[in-house]
């Protein structure tokens, strides 16, 4: 099944569980409570570890699965700017009571233009490369890398299920390959300066 709030795409399986095992077991009192933490959390705003703890006291260990499971919601609700009755009948679909799905679309409808301007915000810092390191060939004859030069990776908030984290990857790239890519990567990076200059140009119009 599609759904609108998922970009007319599936619903990751994970969500669909947390919303069955964890969402739908706590009041909607406290639900609401929480949604509200999140979308604080999600705008920037100080996140109450405390108590979210207090609020999934006896349906999670530690509320970490509920928190990303509403993460997930208000995110994708608000950057596909679906209505709450859509979005209400959708989170019905996956396992939500209506009761409670009532108290998700309250915190939407309340975050939704503060969480658009944070996505806009942060635009640009979704998968962003923060670093890159040459990693040097060692003397391990286990290694079955020879002839590629290894690097490090590390992005800045990576969407991993539709939820931003800093990762880390290692990457291999055969030696003759290393000089073509550089060079193409300076040429991505001109054309993008030239489109920058460009558009700053059209605002000082």
């Amino acid at each position: 099944m599609k759904f609108r709030f998922c970009g007319d795409g599936d619903c990751p399986d994970w969500v669909l569980a947390e919303i069955i095992s964890t969402l739908s077991l706590l009041s909607a009192k406290n639900l609401e409570a929480l949604a509200e933490l999140v979308a604080k959390r999600i705008v920037g705003q100080q996140f109450e570890e405390g108590v979210i703890k207090s609020l999934t006291a006896g349906i999670s260990t530690d509320g970490k699965s509920a928190v990303a499971c509403i993460h997930f919601l208000l995110i994708n609700a608000s950057r596909h700017a679906v209505s709450e009755s859509v979005f209400s009948e959708e989170i019905q679909q996956l396992g939500l009571p209506k009761e409670h799905a009532a108290s998700m679309c309250r915190v939407l409808a309340t975050n939704v233009t503060a969480i658009r301007q944070r996505l806009r915000d942060k635009a640009f810092r979704i998968n962003e490369l923060s670093s890159i390191r040459y990693i040097p060939p060692t003397a391990d004859k286990q290694d079955n890398t020879v002839g590629c030069a290894k690097f490090e990776l590390k992005i800045s908030q990576e969407l991993i299920d539709g939820l931003p984290q800093d990762t880390t990857h290692v990457l291999n790239i055969e030696r003759p390959n290393v000089q073509s890519l550089l060079e193409e990567l300076k040429e991505v990076r001109s054309t993008l300066q030239q489109y920058c200059w460009r558009q700053k140009d059209k605002m000082d119009v």
